[in-house]
């Protein structure tokens, strides 16, 4: 998640894209003949791999938008119900869904790197779920180091405009889940590994599975 203070006040995402909307420099969304801006709203969350933006762009941290406005529902898990936003301030881009972003990514398959048995060069298997591959015929499961994830996603020249789904090392000594429809990924292993996941400095964690239901 990216804040930048500069377009602080200029109003939601939503309210951005119906102004866009009137003033004719941007076409209506229509899908199968039904216009989807007339009964949805745009939220602002960014669906798939996002790129780590520039200045003036800084990080931003969940809690402090966990504590703004209501309550969040975290009876699910990660997702736009943990926030009390409908639709997000143009200043803030929020998590996206289906993926981690880039900075998180790095971050994650650093620590990975040093928890797993041959660091970079671990042995790892990738799984696309069908919707981030875009594809519901065929599985589409990757083979190598750990340290040519990357090279999977669209924006470090690969085929795919997220991060992987489901990622583990063939010696299985730890798993990583992240869901198309929720905000956060699922890491689990070894306690030390959790450990070092959560004290990463660029990883915001929570224990969910801690949270009431």
């Amino acid at each position: 998640m990216y804040e930048n203070p500069g377009l602080a006040g200029l109003g939601t995402h939503d309210e951005l894209r119906r102004h866009r909307l009137e003033s004719g420099d941007l076409a209506p969304e229509i899908i199968g003949g039904i216009n989807l801006d007339e009964g949805t709203a745009d939220s602002g969350i960014p669906l798939g791999f996002v790129v780590r933006p520039g200045r003036p762009w800084r990080r931003a941290l969940w809690s402090q938008h966990l504590t703004e406005g209501q309550a969040s529902d975290r009876s699910y898990p990660p997702c736009h119900r943990w926030f009390p936003h409908r639709s997000w301030p143009v200043a803030v881009q929020p998590p996206p869904e289906g993926s981690l972003d880039e900075e998180s990514l790095d971050a994650l398959l650093d620590t990975l790197s040093r928890w797993s048995v041959d660091g970079p060069g671990t042995d790892c298997v990738a799984f696309y779920a069908s919707l981030p591959a875009g594809d519901f015929d065929d599985p589409h499961v990757w083979r190598g180091p750990l340290s040519a994830v990357p090279e999977l996603i669209e924006d470090r020249g690969g085929p795919y405009p997220f991060s992987p789904t489901n990622l583990w090392p063939t010696d299985r000594s730890w798993f990583i889940w992240t869901d198309y429809d929720l905000l956060g990924t699922k890491v689990s292993g070894p306690r030390q590994l959790v450990e070092a996941v959560k004290i990463h400095p660029a990883l915001e964690t929570v224990d969910w599975s801690a949270q009431p239901h």
